[in-house]
């Protein structure tokens, strides 16, 4: 009996290891979404001009978040920093960050942690609905600070088609399609300024990513905000 019951638990194991094995083969992810869709450049994608803006020159404003081994947007394809001035003299920090491959283990980097990896505290984390061009995108606002530098922030970050601003959401959904074998594309807007009133901040930046996204190609857009949430 006791022989019976040890080969007994051997098969059950082997039999565990086996499927365990077979599922890590077939659940391996292996189709891009990125190569399914037209191709994103993000120069194209987000105008240097529109409405009263324009771009000036980056000089190294930009907080940029490195990986362990110190290279700045490791994990990205393509990565856009622009600084649009206003006529008024009011100037926006934008930063676009795109992988084609945003599997479990290359999770989009978010401000309130590569932030801190550059000397900054961050405070007045919020998840909230962002109102961005007539929408409301799930999104994040916090006030990072460094010395005498205030610099309020808005981003969202889009996984395929969806916007989602809770990481634990944001990484059920990577699983949820690499154990499909499809890997999703990503992408963060980050729009931040330079102002010591967050609030006045934000609803600047609110306004400025309204304008952007409506100048983004129509055919673009979805990449950018993902689709309307379903009624």
């Amino acid at each position: 009996m006791t022989l019976s019951l040890a080969r007994r638990k051997a098969l059950v194991l082997a039999a565990a290891m086996g499927g365990a094995a077979a599922l890590a083969v077939v659940a391996k992810p292996t189709r891009r979404l990125a190569d399914e869709r037209p191709p994103v450049k993000l120069e194209s994608v987000f105008p240097a001009r529109f409405g009263d803006w324009q771009t000036a020159p980056v000089a190294g404003a930009l907080v940029r978040p490195a990986d362990e081994a110190g290279r700045f947007y490791g994990i990205y394809d393509q990565v856009l920093e622009r600084i649009y001035v206003h006529p008024s003299g009011e100037r926006m920090m934008l930063s676009v960050a795109y992988g084609t491959e945003q599997s479990v283990g290359l999770q989009v980097h978010r401000p309130e942690v590569c932030y801190p990896g550059s000397g900054f505290v961050i405070t007045r984390l919020q998840r909230l609905d962002l109102p961005v061009a007539g929408r409301a995108l799930p999104g994040s606002r916090l006030l990072a600070t460094h010395s005498s530098r205030s610099e309020p922030i808005t981003y969202w970050t889009v996984l395929g088609d969806v916007v989602e601003n809770d990481s634990r959401a944001f990484r059920w959904r990577q699983l949820k399609f690499g154990l499909q074998g499809q890997i999703l594309d990503g992408m963060l807007v980050r729009v931040s300024s330079f102002d010591t009133d967050p609030e006045r901040a934000w609803t600047r930046q609110a306004a400025f990513a309204s304008e952007l996204v409506a100048a983004v190609p129509e055919a673009l857009r979805v990449r950018v905000i993902g689709k309307p949430a379903a009624p």
